[in-house]
């Protein structure tokens, strides 16, 4: 059965190793997926700033799932989002209370990004560009207490630790919030904690209904454990060459490495088949 939906995860995925892209390229394979009616999906726990600065013009072109699944937009304009209870925002801060800074702690809601005064991200620089880790910094907003800040429409926390330590912060996390959050991980030390049963795979749910896509017609790339759902729920899977073993074990195939174009190149073989 022909494909009708392709969705990609962006860090470590659709993004090289310095999180930059080839537009040019990207742009050739938009082009042809048009012409055939083949939906493209970015499903990312980034925001949309994020996406609008590194894809210009082309969030007019596809979808996006941003934050984990908590906002979808299409060609650019919001078509869903869900936030957080007030007592769940607070309940999170207060776990995390005295760790602010030392777990780079994160609040992102529809204002952007907002961490706690003297915080710094010392990952940034070795997974993006200069100007692009400058743009990081630029977006976040440093404040003197998150646990006093009035936080409205929150998306989704993140935490950045060791990624030694990823794997045992991240179980910590789902036991104290068993059944109301979900944390995963989504490399190099960093975890996104998200509404219980929000996700990626969610997102793209609501848009097969929308467009009467089915799994078997979907094509999806990932590399970390926020892209479990999404990897599962779709028939054609992929997970990256230098995604997490996890990933490949659950993944129906495996792409090439972020470093090659793996995303790029399994899209454009498959369209060079002309199915």
């Amino acid at each position: 059965m022909p494909i009708k939906m392709i969705a990609t995860d962006m860090d470590g995925t659709l993004l090289d190793p310095r999180g930059e892209l080839d537009l040019p390229r990207l742009t050739a394979v938009l082009d042809q997926l048009e012409e055939r009616d083949i939906k493209f999906v970015i499903a990312t726990g980034n925001e949309i700033q994020r996406m609008r600065l590194l894809l210009g013009d082309l969030t007019e072109r596809m979808t996006l799932i941003v934050a984990n699944g908590a906002r979808i937009f299409e060609k650019n304009e919001m078509l869903l989002g869900t936030f957080w209870q007030p007592d769940l925002i607070a309940d999170t801060l207060a776990y995390f209370q005295g760790q602010e800074r030392e777990v780079h702690l994160v609040v992102t809601s529809t204002k952007g990004g907002f961490v706690q005064d003297g915080t710094d991200f010392p990952m940034i620089s070795k997974i993006m560009t200069e100007e692009m880790a400058a743009h990081f910094y630029k977006r976040m907003n440093f404040v003197p207490n998150l646990q006093e800040h009035p936080f409205e429409e929150v998306l989704k926390m993140s935490v950045m630790v060791d990624e030694a330590q990823a794997a045992e912060i991240t179980q910590q996390i789902n036991t104290a919030f068993a059944g109301r959050l979900s944390a995963v991980t989504s490399g190099y030390g960093a975890i996104d904690i998200i509404q219980e049963g929000l996700h990626k795979a969610w997102g793209l749910r609501q848009l097969m209904d929308r467009w009467q896509i089915k799994s078997k017609e979907i094509m999806a790339f990932g590399d970390s454990e926020n892209d479990l759902e999404m990897l599962e729920l779709a028939d054609f899977s992929y997970a990256m060459e230098n995604g997490d073993e996890k990933l490949k074990r659950i993944a129906s195939r495996l792409a090439p490495a972020n470093a090659e174009a793996g995303v790029l190149q399994v899209i454009e073989q498959y369209l060079e088949k002309g199915v």
